[in-house]
């Protein structure tokens, strides 16, 4: 595939370039993102500058906080601020929630909400997963019962992924009907976050990400909360996953990382030699660079293809996610390896390589779940992408 960006295109890149470049600190490192404080802070005020300049959601209409840009402008903002590993706090409600309030809000929900996820003013949490309704998204038990003008949700909501900073909302799915095919009886709301009745439990994980459990009893919203159509939530939710798994930054944050090793590597001398010239780790170091600009092009075709939705319909497959899961780890485990032992040190200690931060990446690669796992993207693929039939 051989394409290329427009002049205007090209400028937009480098106007947000400039603007990280002069944000952020020399030795800025994202670090233990979900599990510290300070640095969430910093990294959402930088979101809210972004915001101001619409660029956290390009492609909605400027009432709405963006600037009408299409597709292809979102994935070289998106591109850029990869490469500096920007997590921005609200990336639940820039990614799955502003899509769907886009796609099925009510004109007042979306004056109402999307303005100030476009500025990066409000914290989203997509409260998806329970116990026993991760990737099985049809057997959700979180219960919303109408009574009245009012819904009354009892239940619990695991593994949500979450910082510091304290949600202003809530994007949940809840079970309205009890029917068969179970999927046929969800539908989504929109939650106030400090509503009466709901309370957070959190789960740090091994990869340092901090993750909720969040459980609702008796909490009590009205009926203009509810997302879409009744009965309906998960034929939205589906809609909107395309959007949430397309992140061409993926693939500059893995070239970040490579390029900060490859100098490591090139500096570092092991039995007098440096490690670049090493045919084995020279060898890895190739791999990798190939592996990387695969995953690019894979990005780029999709974020193409979403570009064009309204003349070619909804996505048909998405390739970049599912290479991105299965890429990150060898990746990690291919610098750990070139490392040798010092590859076990983390952040903190003074023998630690490059500050810790492989170690700490080969941990975070290590939860793959987010935005669907890795087996659940193979149905989805062996689907729409092989066109298989699926199994009675």
């Amino acid at each position: 595939m051989d394409f290329g960006f427009t002049e205007e295109q090209e400028g937009l890149r480098a106007e947000v370039k400039d603007f990280f470049i002069n944000e952020l600190p020399v030795d800025f490192r994202p670090g233990v993102f979900a599990l510290s404080e300070k640095l969430v802070a910093f990294v959402k005020e930088v979101e809210s500058k972004l915001g101001k300049r619409g660029w956290l959601a390009p492609v909605w209409p400027r009432e709405y906080g963006g600037l009408g840009l299409s597709e292809i402008e979102r994935g070289i903002i998106r591109e850029e601020a990869g490469y500096w590993e920007m997590r921005w706090p609200d990336w639940s409600g820039i990614n799955p929630t502003g899509p769907a309030l886009f796609l099925f809000g009510t004109e007042e929900q979306k004056r109402r909400f999307l303005p100030a996820i476009g500025k990066g003013e409000a914290i989203w949490l997509q409260c998806f997963t329970e116990p026993d309704a991760g990737t099985d998204e049809a057997n959700i038990q979180l219960r919303a019962v109408a009574d009245g003008d009012d819904y009354v949700f009892n239940g619990q909501k695991c593994f949500i992924s979450s910082n510091p900073i304290k949600p202003d909302y809530l994007y949940t799915e809840a079970r309205t009907l009890d029917i068969e095919p179970k999927h046929r009886g969800l539908t989504l709301f929109l939650i106030p976050a400090d509503t009466p009745g709901i309370t957070y439990n959190p789960l740090p994980t091994l990869a340092d990400f901090l993750t909720l459990e969040v459980f609702f009893e008796d909490v009590r919203i009205s009926k203009e909360y509810m997302l879409g159509e009744l009965n309906r939530g998960f034929y939205h939710a589906m809609t909107t996953f395309e959007f949430e798994r397309v992140e061409t930054g993926n693939a500059t944050s893995l070239k970040q990382d490579l390029q900060e090793f490859i100098q490591f590597c090139r500096e570092t001398k092991r039995n007098g030699k440096p490690l670049i010239d090493d045919p084995q780790v020279r060898d890895t170091l190739a791999q990798i660079v190939v592996d990387i600009e695969v995953l690019r092009l894979h990005l780029w075709r999709t974020t193409w293809r979403l570009s064009e939705r309204e003349k070619l319909g909804p996505l048909d497959y998405e390739l970049g996610s599912f290479f991105g899961k299965e890429l990150v780890v060898p990746i990690y485990e291919a610098m750990m390896n070139i490392l040798g032992l010092y590859g076990q040190l983390k952040t903190g200690s003074k023998w630690a390589q490059l500050a810790g931060s492989v170690e700490r990446r080969w941990r975070t690669s290590r939860s793959t779940h987010i935005a669907g796992t890795i087996e659940a993207m193979k149905i989805v693929l062996a689907g729409r992408g092989l066109g298989l039939p699926r199994r009675r």
